[in-house]
C-alpha cells in the first residue's frame, strides 16, 4: 500500500523514476537530477530535483482534503489555469497513472523565497492575490465552483462543533458560545447573495496563510504556492481568510492592526484598478465574511482540541494544541465575536 511506504521508500522510487529517458526528455534535462526531500504536508510529500542549474519540485499526492478521486490532476489543472498570473508555480509534468510511482505525481517549477512576514510583506501579498484573482476563469474549467461559500463554511463548522459540545472535556462557557455562534451566523447567511455579487468569481487558493507565500528578496518577487484546495468563487474568501486572526496567529505571533488591514486592502484594490467606492464596499462585505472565516478556525480548533486529548491519538503537536487552546479562551472569542460573549 502506498500509504504505508516510508519517505525513504518513496525517495528510492522517485530516484529510480527520474532516471528514465522519457522523464528527462519531457523536462528537457541534460543530466539525471539529484533528488532530495523538500517538505511534507498532511496530504502531500515534496521532493527537490536538481539538474545542473535547473531546479524543480516533484510532488506526490497522499490524499485529498476535497475528497477527490484524482487530487493531483486537479492541482495540475489549477496551476495551468493560473499561469497568466506570473505568481504561481508553472506545472511541467503530470503522471496520475500510478504505474511506476505508487502515488499521483506532479512536477512543477521551483520558486525560491522565504515565508511571508506579515510585518513587512503585506503589500507584496496583496499584489500577489490581486494578480491571482485577475486571471480569467476559463469557460470550460474543471475546478469546483462554490456559489455559497458562507453557507459552505457554516455547514462545515456546524458539523464540527458538536464534537466539542458532546464531550465532557469541553468547557460549559465555551459550549454556550459555540452554540450562539452557530445560531447567529446561520441568520447572517441572509446577506450572502449580495456579498457574492460584489466581485466577479476568481480562482481562489482558500489556504492563504503566511507559509504558502514565498518572498524572493533577491529578485524582489513574491509567489503563492501550494494549490491543494483551489475553488472558483468570490475572491473575498481569500482576502478574508488572509487577514483574520485565526489565520495569522496559527503559525506566527502576529495579528493585523486596523492600519495593516487598510494598507493591505488599498494595495489589493490599487493592483486590480478598483476605485475607492469598490474599496468601501469590500470593507463592508468583509465585516460579514470575516465572521465566517473566523468561525471556520474556531470550530475546527474546538473539534481538534477534543481529538488531541484522546488517549489513542498518536500524532500530537504541542504548538498546535497551545494555539487551539488560546483560540478557545473567552477573551479571544469576545474579540472575534463581541456580540456573542
Amino acid at each position: 500500500m502506498a500509504s504505508k511506504l516510508s519517505n525513504e521508500d518513496l525517495l528510492k522510487q522517485v530516484r529510480k523514476y527520474v532516471k528514465q529517458d522519457q522523464f528527462q526528455e519531457r523536462l528537457k534535462l541534460r543530466a539525471t537530477p539529484q533528488v532530495s526531500f523538500l517538505a511534507q504536508g498532511e496530504y502531500n510529500i515534496n521532493f527537490l530535483l536538481t539538474s545542473n542549474e535547473d531546479k524543480f519540485v516533484l510532488r506526490l499526492n497522499t490524499g485529498s482534503q476535497m475528497h477527490l478521486n484524482n487530487q493531483i490532476k486537479y492541482e495540475y489543472q489549477a496551476l495551468n489555469y493560473l499561469q497568466p498570473s506570473g505568481v504561481t508555480p508553472k506545472p511541467l509534468l503530470l503522471d496520475d497513472t500510478c504505474d511506476q510511482l505508487p502515488l499521483g505525481m506532479l512536477v512543477m517549477e521551483y520558486l525560491p523565497g522565504r515565508s511571508l512576514d506579515y510585518r513587512k510583506d503585506l503589500t507584496k501579498a496583496a499584489q500577489v492575490l490581486a494578480r491571482v484573482h485577475e486571471v480569467e476563469v476559463p469557460q470550460n474549467h474543471q475546478l469546483i465552483v462554490e456559489e455559497k461559500p458562507l453557507s459552505g463554511i457554516w455547514k462545515e463548522s456546524s458539523e464540527l462543533v458538536p464534537i466539542y459540545l458532546d464531550s465532557p472535556l469541553g468547557k460549559d462557557n465555551i459550549k454556550q458560545f459555540l452554540e450562539r455562534m452557530v445560531a447567529k451566523l446561520d441568520e447572517l447567511r441572509r446577506e450572502e447573495e449580495e456579498i457574492m455579487n460584489l466581485l466577479p468569481y476568481s480562482i481562489v487558493n482558500t489556504e492563504v496563510n503566511s507559509g504558502n507565500f514565498l518572498v524572493d528578496d533577491k529578485h524582489k518577487a513574491a509567489y503563492l504556492v501550494d494549490w491543494e484546495k483551489p475553488l472558483v468563487t468570490s475572491p473575498l474568501q481569500d482576502i478574508s481568510h488572509f487577514m483574520v486572526p485565526t489565520t495569522t496567529l496559527w503559525k506566527t505571533d502576529y495579528r493585523l492592526t486596523e492600519e495593516d488591514r487598510a494598507r493591505f486592502l488599498q494595495a489589493y484594490c490599487d493592483e486590480r484598478g478598483l476605485d475607492n467606492e469598490k474599496l468601501a464596499e469590500i470593507k463592508k462585505a468583509l465585516d460579514v465574511f470575516d465572521k465566517f472565516s473566523a468561525m471556520r478556525g474556531i470550530s475546527w480548533s474546538a473539534m481538534a482540541w477534543i481529538e488531541y486529548q484522546q488517549p489513542d491519538r498518536l500524532l500530537k503537536n504541542e504548538d498546535t494544541f497551545r494555539t487551539m487552546d488560546a483560540y478557545l479562551q473567552e477573551e479571544f472569542l469576545a474579540d472575534l465575536f463581541p456580540k456573542l460573549i
